[in-house]
């Protein structure tokens, strides 16, 4: 058994707390593995912008579908099935711009990978995480999945919440020298 395993199992087992199994991961990942470059102040300045990205979609949507909403209703005289069949844009535009406002702020998962595929040579996904929420809903309906309330999932969760801000990120680079290909991932 690796000495990650072992320390995953005395997480599950409740011997050591998440922070602690956490800290100890840590530790030997640094030990293992050199230090990884980090991405550059630039890099990391535009990943932090991404939640522009549907902020913008999202007052686009709106501004469209008011226009489309205005135009329907001066020339088909009044409300119609069309005037309720455009109001759902514009009822998406502003959930997708009240979301994309409320992620400015919470962290955010950045997957790079750099393939020698010549059809897809790279991949990048970003995407907020709400691990505060993703907690709660673990603690609050975690033991009607099965199999997960024995788990210190939820505590680990919050852990790695604590552990990566954006001070102090989360980040991980895996290079495989024999293909050329590279994953990172950045949570912060």
């Amino acid at each position: 058994m690796t000495e990650q395993m072992h320390i995953l199992q005395q997480i599950d087992e409740g011997a050591i707390s998440a922070t602690e199994g956490m800290r100890l991961l840590r530790a030997l990942a640094e030990r293992l593995a050199p230090p990884p470059s980090a991405p550059s102040d630039l890099e990391i300045a535009s990943w932090k912008r991404w939640w522009e990205i549907p902020l913008g979609l999202g007052i686009a949507l709106s501004v469209i579908s008011v226009i489309g909403l205005f135009w329907l209703y001066t020339t088909q005289a009044g409300v119609t099935g069309w005037f309720i069949l455009v109001t759902l844009p514009l009822l998406f535009g502003v959930a997708l711009a009240f979301v994309a406002w409320a992620s400015r702020s919470a962290r955010w998962l950045h997957i790079r990978v750099k393939t020698n595929d010549p059809v897809l040579p790279r991949i990048a996904l970003s995407f907020p995480v709400p691990i505060h929420l993703t907690a709660w809903f673990l603690r609050t309906f975690g033991d009607r999945i099965p199999k997960l309330k024995d788990t210190g999932v939820d505590e680990l969760i919050i852990a790695l919440g604590e552990s990566a801000t954006p001070e102090t990120p989360l980040y991980v680079s895996v290079d495989d020298s024999d293909d050329g290909e590279q994953v990172q991932v950045y949570l912060g």
